[in-house]
């Protein structure tokens, strides 16, 4: 089992983490940290939205229930 100790820098908490078998986190990688209700924190990997450089309407997909009259009692 790893374990990893936090401590103060400035007004930041500093938890450093420690290599297994040689994998371990990027250097200057950027998170989003979770934190949750349960004491458990979460580093999520940022990425680039990827949305950003796409050409507009590419990410567009045909509505197919466009054609389908509603039967019964749907709401609209």
């Amino acid at each position: 089992m790893l374990t990893a100790k936090s401590r103060i820098q400035g007004n930041s908490v500093v938890v450093t983490l420690p290599s297994d078998n040689g994998k371990k986190p990027d250097p200057n990688q950027e998170y989003i940290v979770v934190y949750s209700e349960d004491g458990t924190i979460t580093l999520v990997p940022k990425i680039e939205d990827p949305f950003t450089k796409g050409i507009e309407g590419e990410y567009y997909d045909q509505d197919e229930w466009a054609d389908i009259e509603p039967v019964g009692r749907e709401l609209l």
